[in-house]
């Protein structure tokens, strides 16, 4: 008996020695030397993605190369390259099979163990211990300001086997549901202008039915199309504190095309307690443009991109007259980092970037480990007065996605969609002056 501790002991020794404590500047000199063999990370690194077994780590969170790449606008650009490189040269994957979808980005990693089995690439079969990174906050809007959410729902549709829901059950749609009016409950907003939603009238009517059952009554302005079956946009608001004023005007003259519900604009006007008009009104501009290819970089579909900004950029005057104001907000998923043409469009057209103004170094969506906007809020001069703040709620992007894929059956907010909601709270002017 006493043998064969002893032996075990040796064994135990023998295993222990034959991880090598190492930095990640010393695997990145030479990476061949510490091939197939186990190693503990001694740099504390923090997650900066995660999808199926894997995690992505790097000693800092990563910004994709189109959000921060200088001159990328004008053209072709040595930042970015300079970036793609910098975070390829910074990252590893690493493999692990049974807690992957309980870290979340932004959690710190130390010391842990892993098999290195190529370059930036490891395996652990005992998971990557963390430090959660603590939950986003939301703080209620002052009193006498307005606030304004837009958000990607990421495919909310009422009739399904669509070809936006066709493995999806009534189960999961129930969940789905669930997941999403608590978080429109928690954002506690007056007007929600939202993505992704079904076209016509069957999401919104669906989403409202659970939604006013808090107490607080929410309507809805929805833009009519004959395609039911198609990615659209509505907007929500509480009809004790504002109202729609005059109809939706889209940025597309062709009402067959499913791009016509995707780009549109609505007046509102504030209601004082006795829900009399204030006297202060605005304009929400709700757009969501072409989406990228997943790993084409900048310049895939950049020219639908632009496209759109071009109709956004059109239609802004006339919603100005239609409406008889010029306090326009810029809301929705733009499908376009900071640096991309069709933002940079938007912002040398006169409609400052109010993300860039307030929280320029946060983000609203992570792919593949880099993080950066592709949902935006921009303001016409008159309107960016009246803008008193501006940020992304971390409830999405920072969390494994299958907490938002059914599998998990996780009941709470969180990951109820792929995008952040940002969340503009202002404090309004008399727009009367506007009206003449």
């Amino acid at each position: 008996m006493r043998k064969h501790f002893l032996l075990l002991i040796a064994l135990y020794t023998l295993s222990v020695s034959a991880v090598e404590r190492v930095s990640l500047e010393q695997l990145q000199a030479d990476w061949a030397k510490y091939q197939n063999q186990m190693v503990q990370l001694t740099t504390p690194l923090v997650v900066c993605g995660s999808f199926y077994d894997s995690l992505i780590l790097a000693p800092e969170r990563l910004y994709g190369p189109d959000e921060r790449a200088v001159g990328l606008a004008d053209g072709d650009s040595t930042d970015y390259w300079r970036i793609v490189e910098y975070n390829r040269a910074q990252s590893i994957c690493v493999h692990c099979r049974n807690n992957y979808y309980v870290v979340r980005t932004g959690d710190r990693v130390r010391g842990f163990q892993a098999r290195v089995t190529s370059e930036r690439h490891f395996v652990t079969g005992q998971g990557v211990k963390c430090s959660h990174a603590p939950q986003d906050r939301l703080a209620k809007p002052k009193k006498g300001e307005v606030r304004v959410v837009g958000a990607n729902v990421e495919n909310y549709f009422a009739d399904l086997g669509g070809y936006a829901t066709k493995r999806t059950t009534p189960e999961q749609q129930a969940l789905k549901t669930e997941k999403v009016v608590q978080a429109l409950r928690a954002m506690n907003a007056d007007i929600f202008a939202l993505c992704e939603m079904q076209v016509g009238n069957k999401a919104p009517e669906m989403l409202l039915e659970a939604l006013n059952k808090s107490g607080k009554k929410y309507g809805y302005v929805s833009m009519p199309i004959a395609n039911q079956d198609r990615i659209g946009g509505c907007f929500l608001y509480r009809i004790d504190r504002v109202r729609p004023y005059n109809t939706p005007l889209s940025a597309y003259a062709d009402t067959a095309s499913h791009y016509h519900a995707r780009m549109f604009a609505q007046g509102f006007e504030t209601l004082d307690k006795k829900g009399e008009p204030t006297g202060e009104r605005f304009v929400i501009s709700l757009n969501h443009f072409k989406s990228k290819r997943p790993g084409r970089g900048n310049y895939d579909t950049n020219l639908k991109r632009m496209t759109n900004a071009d109709s956004l950029l059109a239609m802004l005057p006339a919603a100005i007259e239609m409406y008889g104001d010029s306090d326009i907000l810029l809301l929705g998923d733009y499908n376009c980092y900071t640096q991309e043409q069709p933002i940079q469009a938007i912002v040398r057209a006169g409609y400052p970037d109010q993300l860039m103004r307030f929280c320029p170094d946060d983000y609203s969506y992570v792919f593949k480990g880099e993080m950066g906007y592709l949902d935006r809020c921009f303001a016409s001069p008159s309107m960016a007065k009246q803008v008193v703040r501006v940020r992304p709620w971390h409830v999405n992007a920072d969390w494994y996605y299958q907490h938002g894929a059914y599998k998990l059956k996780d009941k709470t907010l969180h990951r109820y969609a792929d995008h952040e909601p940002i969340i503009v709270d202002l404090n309004l002017q008399s727009s009367i002056s506007n009206l003449k």
